[in-house]
């Protein structure tokens, strides 16, 4: 009986010290101060059979299909196979300047969602060009669809991606830390056009459906329209052995105890 109760004591002991170091990870995590709201790592703690983990811990997305977790740029990522894998988020996540960061390591030569919402999100055409796109509230037809798209490299590398939504101004892509291109969007997202729909990865219900081949890691969204600066300091981060934030650190040594 004392040995069960003492095993039991370990356990609530690990559970209490894993949720304080989370918590404690998140707010140290220096991008919460850029307007950090969502964070998937799809490290091999934050994903289950079904569900992945928000490490933040407000919108955990419902895994369909069976996406293979790999060697990320960072710890684990998720690989997708195309056809059926995506993640869909439970709530939804709208704002009208918003940043949207991921790492990726796609097949290239088809249609790539990274992040939809329907309204807005960051891609990958079949040119193999990478960019973000809004659906913009006008009603000219020719000005619906604001998009900002650069080649993407074709060294089967992973790549740092961040597409900036600047409401009423523009909308911008960044490469590996680098702007890459600028267009106006001088008319805000189309809020109606996108309501029913929550947040994807690797998926985008436009055109009955496409999804995403290859790998993900990391999808980070921020409240906010990050700027030239901001965005560098998220690639230092992202290839920063031990990151400033900590999270990385925090889930390595949380794996450890477990």
């Amino acid at each position: 009986m004392k040995t069960k109760l003492s095993l039991f004591g370990l356990l609530l002991v690990g559970f209490v010290i894993s949720i304080t170091v989370i918590q404690s990870a998140a707010a140290e995590d220096a991008r919460v101060k850029m307007g950090l709201v969502a964070l998937w790592t799809f490290d091999k703690g934050t994903v289950g059979a079904k569900e992945v983990e928000d490490i933040l811990g407000k919108n955990s997305g419902t895994i369909t299909g069976k996406p293979s977790q790999i060697d990320g740029f960072r710890s684990e990522a998720l690989d997708f196979d195309g056809v059926v894998d995506l993640v869909r988020m439970g709530e939804d996540i709208f704002f009208p300047s918003v940043t949207m960061e991921a790492i990726i390591n796609p097949t290239l030569g088809t249609r790539n969602p990274i992040y939809d919402k329907y309204n807005y999100g960051i891609q990958l055409l079949d040119s193999n060009n990478v960019g973000i796109w809004i659906r913009a509230d006008t009603a000219n037809a020719a000005k619906h669809w604001p998009s900002a798209y650069v080649p993407f490299p074709t060294d089967g590398e992973w790549h740092h991606v961040v597409g900036v939504v600047e409401n009423k101004k523009s909308v911008r892509i960044y490469l590996d830390g680098e702007l890459k291109k600028t267009t106006p969007a001088p008319d805000p997202i189309s809020i109606a056009y996108g309501a029913a729909h929550k947040p994807t990865i690797a998926y985008t219900q436009h055109l009955g459906g496409i999804w995403y081949a290859g790998g993900i890691d990391e999808v980070a969204i921020f409240e906010g329209a990050l700027s030239d600066a901001e965005v560098k300091r998220l690639h230092t981060q992202a290839l920063a052995i031990e990151p400033t934030g900590k999270l990385a650190v925090t889930w390595g040594a949380l794996k450890t105890l477990n």
